[in-house]
């Protein structure tokens, strides 16, 4: 793909990473067939190579996204199906991560988004408040043919039921069993440990069985990918960076 960025843009290393990522793509559309959104919606603009050009006409203009543009990025489930069919290497999961981070810097969503988007930021990396919430949720799950748009979604898609907090989860150390070949670190993350708290404990006892010793750190917890995806990259830095601290201190 041809670009048209200025010297001074390309000054920018994110610019300069996303036009390499854009003149890495070669416009085939294999990308298209396993991309969930264009197989449901059929619209071109929602295929990732629909998505590709709209990044690189509001990166390149370094214009305020479009609300047409903020519309397709955001209906991105960053799946990356795209990347495994795609013969030329485009790391389209970067590109999308600054066309995200160029939405939150220049686009004013609409109230009602901002607010639910700051609830979603706040509430899903606590376990304990995103427990409570799904709690709450599943009782009013009933109601939610009765609210509107997004909220409604969100109150159907709630379980029917919450799995209690595991014991695994808490800080501690994991023995291994027999002689200890290694010591890692578990990231068990933030609705992990809510949703399915099953896969931690799994994850533990295979790498004890293996001569692994497991330590689960006093202070870790989101990895900072779920504000990354909301393109608010600095709040993301800081979570990682939170749970490399406490790793540290442990190791």
């Amino acid at each position: 793909m041809q670009t048209h960025f200025t010297l001074a843009q390309l000054a920018d290393p994110d610019i300069a990473e996303a036009n390499a990522i854009l003149r890495a793509c070669v416009h085939c559309g294999f990308c298209t067939a396993t991309c969930p959104t264009y197989t449901l919606l059929g619209d071109e603009l929602d295929s990732p190579r629909g998505r590709i050009y709209q990044i690189k006409d509001m990166l390149e203009r370094d214009i305020p996204a479009p609300v047409e543009t903020v519309k397709h990025i955001d209906r991105c489930l960053s799946c990356l199906s795209c990347m495994t069919t795609c013969p030329s290497g485009v790391h389209y999961m970067h590109l999308v991560d600054h066309a995200r981070a160029h939405i939150e810097r220049t686009h004013t969503r609409p109230l009602m988004d901002r607010a639910m988007r700051r609830l979603l930021a706040f509430v899903l990396p606590k376990p304990f408040l995103f427990r409570l919430a799904l709690i709450g949720a599943s009782l009013a799950k009933p109601l939610a043919r009765f609210l509107p748009g997004t909220l409604g979604a969100m109150f159907g898609l709630a379980p029917a039921s919450v799995p209690p907090p595991s014991r695994v989860d808490r800080p501690q150390t994991f023995p291994a069993s027999g002689e200890r070949h290694a010591r890692v670190a578990l990231m068990n993350g933030c609705a992990q440990q809510v949703l399915a708290p099953e896969i931690n404990e799994a994850t533990v006892r295979l790498l004890n069985r293996l001569g692994v010793e497991v330590v689960v750190a006093k202070g870790s917890g989101c990895c900072g990918a779920l504000v990354h995806h909301m393109g608010r990259t600095d709040n993301s830095h800081d979570q990682a960076a939170g749970n490399i601290r406490a790793w540290r201190r442990e190791m």
